[in-house]
């Protein structure tokens, strides 16, 4: 199988990790870096370890014809250009998280990307984390039962030591505290759950720490989530918290409870006296390096080889963005608020 050219607009620091996955893939060769200035993405490139043209104007990049996947690694405020200038041009696309600050610009990203045809994955990475496959594992082997009731939270302090900091805390580019980084809360909560989200209803509040008073929007908050069916779920998301990261996962079934990596099960384990713990990988840091990209890279890669569906494409990731939005007005106007959105 021929390999594919990929190109990457944008050079921050998620942008290394793209590429060290794309160059373990055996169907993946990256061949060209973008950025706002030349020295930023070769800088980028020698710290990779590779060879390839770069560019500042990313029309030009689109332009080649050895490119068939695009990533988009810029910061959040330049994604809708971005991803859509890419689908336009008739690129695989993979969009960093989160895939647009409001909603009228996921809408253009999701049509942009209906209407070219093209294979697209939104970059919630946690999806391959190994935890979260093993909580999918257990959900298939309905070994909870139903899942009545769902947490997802977030805890982790993005503070000026943390690379995305200078530019996380303005609300033009970091949105809010889901938006920045809780919408892995939202997206897990709506992945091991299914089903759509009929209402939200969020309080959000600014703790004011010593590290953390250049926020321009609350980061912390609480959304109370609940389903078409009746069933309910709650999305914690602090950035702004004195702690070491801690993503935690807690789904009650009608049979049992997943707790992270432990399980108690009424139907697996018959007799069971307390929690059974499963060692694994777990979600633990915010460091991007401990992300699991390459599963990532590959589920696209693959998906464009076999014409099988992305499982956090553009269209399921929309959902997920729908409901940030829709939590962070409800924050904000003090109500309720419905979906879908109008």
């Amino acid at each position: 199988m021929a390999e594919m050219g990929v190109g990457i607009i944008g050079t921050g620091w998620v942008a290394g990790e793209h590429i060290a996955a794309y160059e373990r893939n055996p169907h993946t060769r990256v061949v060209a870096l973008c950025d706002l200035t030349e020295e930023a993405a070769r800088a980028k490139a020698a710290a990779c370890g590779i060879e390839c043209a770069v560019y500042t104007d990313y029309k030009q990049m689109l332009a080649r014809d050895d490119i068939q996947i695009v990533s988009v690694t810029s910061p959040p405020n330049f994604h809708p250009e971005h991803a859509i200038a890419a689908v336009r041009a008739g690129k695989h696309l993979l969009l960093e998280k989160p895939m647009a600050l409001n909603i009228d610009d996921a809408r253009a990203i999701r049509d942009a990307v209906a209407e070219a045809g093209v294979k697209s994955l939104v970059g919630f990475v946690l999806r391959w984390n190994p935890l979260y496959q093993l909580v999918k594992t257990q959900l298939a082997q309905n070994a909870i039962g139903r899942v009545f009731f769902g947490e997802v939270d977030y805890f982790h302090g993005v503070g000026p030591w943390y690379g995305q900091y200078t530019w996380n805390v303005k609300k033009s580019m970091g949105g809010s505290s889901l938006l920045s980084a809780g919408c892995h809360a939202v997206d897990g909560l709506r992945w091991f759950m299914g089903g759509d989200v009929a209402e939200v209803t969020q309080y959000a509040t600014f703790g004011q720490g010593p590290d953390f008073k250049e926020y321009e929007y609350n980061p912390s908050s609480v959304t109370i989530l609940r389903f078409t069916d009746g069933r309910i779920g709650k999305v914690a998301s602090c950035i702004e918290c004195v702690q070491p990261y801690v993503f935690r996962i807690n789904l009650v079934g009608t049979h049992g409870t997943i707790l992270n990596n432990r399980i108690f099960s009424k139907t697996m384990y018959p007799g069971q006296t307390s929690w059974a713990e499963v060692p694994t990988i777990l979600p633990d840091s915010g460091d991007v390096t401990h992300h699991p990209f390459t599963g990532e890279v590959e589920h696209l890669v693959d998906s464009i080889l076999s014409g099988e569906d992305v499982h956090c494409n553009v269209e399921d990731a929309y959902k997920s963005h729908e409901v940030v939005f829709a939590a962070d007005r409800s924050g904000e106007e003090g109500r309720p608020v419905t979906l879908p959105l109008p």
